[in-house]
């Protein structure tokens, strides 16, 4: 198979505690051969770390090197656009954490630029490349008629499962400050352009979670389903919005939908889905702790036993398979089940929740 020459932008958690480990796994398939980051701390000891010699503080000059076949995209989400749109422009296939972009406008760029440019563009929705997630979807067929669907993200943030099993390199202060206050002002700049100017501190915190966090969820329910709801009928959240419940109308039964992000220890993702004598539920387990296993159960009443099988458990790491599948793109022109386009409906979908959520506030 031929292995791909991978360059990454952005060297923060996400790429040293998954996707460097994950690419260093998958040899055959693929081979890290360049570094970019705004830190030279970070850069000089990531690099270090994995034996990377070709380093660059420019994107456009890792886009320039001629051994660097796709680039990864993990740098913040505000630079997602801006760092896909070049890589795509310099001739290479690109892979994006989610959210692929920060704005519904510049996913419908991202998404004409990649098709201008003929390269992948893959978006990183690794829930729905778990071996549990398409168990669940074959398993589906066989369900009598779905009544109700239960979604949730439910945990405290990274570092708590990190810290105690990983060593993460942050800047030592060598952020230049003009870079780090743009970056911020271009955050700030694009959820406002969606949120509206009458947004609060809570609204952008919960577009935050729901680009970053919810986008996953949303992703693989719209995957389970077949479908994108017909509307969000009710959405109603904390003061603070580190706590968000959405209903939506699938036609013959609901869906709701909560996240909740607070200080307590436990990773609960995940989805149920509930017909009137059967149910799957599936359970994600934390992405910073590589190979936990997954497991799906369903359960079966009748009017005199009620069973429970437990598939699994599935050891396969859903960002293995996620990357495995990028490679399939690329190499032998498999589905890229992913793309920009794919990502779209979310956004339309989280934009219905901004809208339904300040209508509740104005009327509070």
């Amino acid at each position: 198979m031929t292995r791909i020459r991978v360059g990454l932008i952005g060297l923060g958690e996400v790429a040293q505690l998954i996707h460097l480990p994950v690419l260093h796994r998958l040899h055959d398939l693929f081979e890290v051969t360049a570094l970019c980051d705004v830190s030279p701390s970070v850069l000089a000891k990531v690099a270090a770390r994995w034996n990377v010699d070709r380093l660059y503080s420019s994107l456009n000059a890792m886009v320039d090197d001629d051994g660097v076949d796709a680039v990864f995209i993990l740098s913040p989400d505000q630079h997602h656009f801006e760092h896909a749109t070049t890589a795509l422009e310099g001739g290479k296939h690109v892979f994006i954490e989610k959210p692929a972009c920060l704005t519904r406008t510049d996913v419908e760029q991202l998404e004409r630029t990649a098709r201008q440019a003929a390269r992948v563009a893959m978006v990183g929705y690794m829930r729905r490349f778990a071996p549990a997630f398409l168990e669940a979807k074959r398993r589906l067929d066989k369900l009598e008629k779905l009544s109700y669907v239960r979604v949730q993200d439910q945990f405290c943030e990274g570092p708590w499962y990190f810290r105690q099993t990983s060593d993460v390199v942050y800047p030592n202060g060598d952020i230049p400050t003009d870079v780090a206050t743009a970056s911020k002002k271009l955050r700030h700049d694009m959820m406002m352009s969606v949120c509206g100017e009458a947004a609060s501190p809570a609204h952008l915190l919960a577009y935050e979670y729901l680009t970053g966090v919810s986008s996953h969820s949303f992703s693989a329910m719209r995957d389970l389903l077949g479908s994108v709801p017909r509307s969000v009928t009710g959405a109603q959240m904390s003061p603070h919005g580190d706590q968000l419940t959405v209903t939506f109308d699938y036609g013959d039964y609901g869906v709701v939908y909560e996240y909740l992000i607070d200080d307590l220890a436990r990773f609960d993702a995940g989805i149920d889905l509930y017909a009137r004598r059967q149910r799957l539920r599936l359970r994600y387990a934390t992405p910073y702790i590589r190979d936990l296993p997954m497991k799906l159960e369903i359960q079966e009443s009748t009017d005199d036993s009620n069973t429970w099988t437990v598939l699994g458990p599935f050891h396969k790491d859903p960002f293995d398979a996620e990357l495995e599948a990028f490679h399939a793109s690329i190499v032998k022109g498999e589905e890229n089940r992913t793309p920009p386009s794919d990502s779209l409906a979310d956004f339309v979908i989280i934009e219905e929740i901004i809208a339904n959520v300040k209508a509740v506030g104005s009327r509070a």
